[in-house]
Formats: structure tokens, C-alpha cells, sequence
């Protein structure tokens, strides 16, 4: 999934479901952070008297760094506790029974909400932002299921891409990008390229060498995680809580949003080119964030500006100086001088995604082989 479902969709299904408009907003801003969340050298601080470091949790990869998660450790510390969780918990009296690959509402999946939900109340921020990275997590497991975080070629070798095309009633062949997304390693849905995640496509692939079909109507599958989630953010535990908006209301403008494609038609010319197929995306991405935007601004009043997402707002909050680090190598973050704090760094919203970030990777790792 993307930012209009982690960030703009979980916002609304958490307002809706009884959250008041600033903690709904934290949720959201948390969840879609997962995919924004770069960070993972130590970060020296500027603190008298003290050699102090910030440990961040990295819980994605983006543009050329994801070479590194080629690494077995990366795809255990990354990938299986952001993105692809397992559907159950290793259970060492049935080593066989268990399966990276990722399942729709798993099991497991809702024991990682079940875990971030039973955070005090009283440590609220904290609270809100684990169950934000968890609801991410188990988001991707409607869009994931069937892909798994590993490098595995049974689990992720995918080729014959096709899509529908609702206007002309027909499957089409991706010749272009089935010849492209050969390149990618064989992790999570990396040779599917974007088609799991956009919300208002129909695709299907074979995956593996037994070529098993994989066929997705994205946007019944992501109306039914909204549903689901929905249902589960209602039964939560609230602060301040606010009345909610039954389902049935939501329903019909939320379907909408999902299933409304791109405004400009993918032409040949936006295929060709690595750079031109990532502008062409990115400008798809930031009009149907738009779109949401415009539908339900209003359930955040009295600031509906404030349902908005910058991925660098959480970190100008905590610290002070440029914080654009996400393409920095691992040279520039040594060579960068310590980061001087904003006041109250250590209740900042940023410190607290950390720390639940590095809950839910603690809770995985526990329950895997």
C-alpha cells in the first residue's frame, strides 16, 4: 500500500472509529512513517557535559539503498517485521508448518496489534505510535499476501504481468514491464514493481518456477483491510474519544477514493525510462493523496491543514538543522556534527515512533525461526 491508504485512509478510519483528531492523526502520521523511516546510523547529539548517540530503527528501503537489503539481516530486521510478517508465529514443535509467505488479516498480524494496543494508556504517545507501525504492518498483509520478505525465488520470482483494463473489459500484457522488473531481487513483490500497492488496480502474475497464478482486484482487497481495521480501531481503548462515524457512512466515499485512477494515462513514453516511470508514479500518488484530502479535510476541524503529510515533519520537530537525510551514505552520516535537540527531544513524536518501531521488531524476531 501507499500513502493514500497508510497515511490519508488510516486517518479517516481512526477519526471514525473514535479517536479525536490528533491522536488519529498521530496514528496515521506513524503508519505511514514506516515507509519513510530511513534513519539507522546512530545519530550524535549535541548535549553538554555528554557523548550521547540516538539509536534509530531504519524500517524501510528506498531508491538505490535498497541494495542493502540483500543481506539476510536486513530482510529479517526490515522487510519480515515492517512489511511481509509471516501469517503465524514459529512454533518449534512444528518447524514445517510455518510460512514466510505474507496472508491476508493473518494471525499473527493481529497479535502484533494485539501488542501494540496493550501499551498503557497512560504512555500515550508511545501507544499511539505503536499501534500506528503496527496497523501498517498489518495493512501490507492484504496487499503483500503472497509475497514474502525474503529473497526466495519460490516466494517472489515473479513474471507475466498483466492488468485490466476496466474500459476496454480486457487483460493487458505488460510486455515492457515484465522485461524491467526482471531486474529487481526476488524480495517481497520487488519484480511485481508498484502494482500491489496501487489501490485502484486489477493485476495478476505467475510466481516461482511452478508459475502459480497470482490474480488481485486491489481495491475489494483494500476495502476489506479498511473494513477490518475500521472494526478494529472501534474496540480500542481512547483517550478523549469522540463519537463515531458508523461504517455504512464511510463506505461508499472510501470505495470511491480506492478505486479512482490516475488522472494522466501511463503512455509508452513514461514506460521506457526508469526516471520517467518513477515521475509518472509519483505524480499519480500525489493526486489521488489530493483526492482524499479534499473528501475528509473537514473530520479534522477546527485544523484540517493539519491532515497533510511531510515526512520530515516529525524530525524537524525533535531536531534542529536540515533533516532531508534520507539519500545520506553511511560516510555522510559519520561525517555530519552532532544534531543539536529541540526542546522536549525525548517526548518527541519522532523518539516515540523509534522506540515503538523497535518494540514491534523485538516482538517479530521473537516469534520467528
Amino acid at each position: 500500500m501507499q500513502e493514500d491508504f497508510h497515511y490519508y485512509c488510516t486517518g479517516v478510519l481512526a477519526r471514525a472509529a473514535g479517536f479525536n483528531s490528533e491522536d488519529a492523526l498521530i496514528i496515521a502520521y506513524a503508519s505511514q512513517y514506516v515507509d519513510d523511516a530511513t534513519e539507522s546510523e546512530l545519530i550524535r547529539l549535541d548535549v553538554k557535559e555528554s557523548d550521547l548517540k540516538f539509536d534509530p530503527v531504519r524500517t524501510c528501503y528506498r531508491g538505490l539503498e535498497s541494495v542493502l537489503s540483500l543481506s539476510w539481516s536486513a530482510q529479517k530486521r526490515v522487510w519480515i517485521p515492517f512489511h511481509f510478517l509471516p501469517p503465524k508465529r514459529f512454533n518449534p514443535k512444528k518447524p514445517k508448518a510455518f510460512s514466510f509467505l505474507t496472508d491476508a488479516g493473518s494471525e499473527f498480524a493481529g497479535d502484533l496489534l494485539d501488542e501494540a494496543e496493550s501499551e498503557p494508556l497512560a504512555n500515550h504517545k508511545r501507544r499511539l505510535c505503536r499501534i500506528g507501525v503496527a496497523l501498517h504492518t498489518y495493512a501490507d498483509t492484504w496487499s503483500h499476501g503472497g509475497f514474502s520478505g525474503r529473497r526466495n525465488r519460490d516466494e517472489n520470482d515473479v513474471g507475466g504481468i498483466h492488468v485490466y483494463d476496466r474500459s476496454k473489459r480486457k487483460w493487458q500484457h505488460l510486455w515492457i514491464e515484465n522485461v524491467i522488473l526482471d531486474a529487481p531481487p526476488q524480495i517481497g513483490h520487488a519484480e511485481a514493481g508498484y502494482f500491489p500497492d496501487l489501490a485502484y488496480a486489477r493485476w495478476k502474475c505467475a510466481v516461482g518456477p511452478s508459475e502459480r497464478e497470482a490474480q488481485r482486484d486491489n481495491t475489494a482487497e483494500f476495502r476489506g483491510a479498511a473494513e477490518t481495521i475500521y472494526d478494529r480501531l472501534c474496540t480500542m481503548e481512547k483517550a478523549n474519544a469522540t463519537e463515531r462515524i458508523p461504517w455504512n457512512e464511510l463506505r461508499p466515499a472510501i470505495t470511491k477514493l480506492l478505486a479512482q485512477g490516475p488522472v494522466k494515462p501511463l503512455k509508452l513514453t513514461d514506460r521506457l525510462t526508469l526516471s520517467a516511470y518513477l515521475a509518472y508514479h509519483k505524480a499519480d500518488l500525489e493526486e489521488r493523496c489530493e483526492k482524499w484530502k479534499r473528501e475528509f479535510a473537514h473530520l479534522f476541524a477546527p485544523s484540517p491543514e493539519r491532515y497533510s503529510y511531510d515526512p520530515e515533519t516529525w524530525r524537524k520537530d525533535a531536531i534542529e538543522g536540515d533533516t532531508a537525510w534520507d539519500d545520506y551514505t553511511e560516510r555522510d552520516w559519520l561525517e555530519m556534527l552532532p544534531w543539536k535537540l529541540k526542546r522536549g527531544f525525548w517526548d518527541s513524536l519522532w523518539v516515540h515512533f523509534h522506540r515503538a518501531a523497535l518494540h514491534q521488531r523485538h516482538f517479530v524476531l521473537e516469534n520467528l525461526p
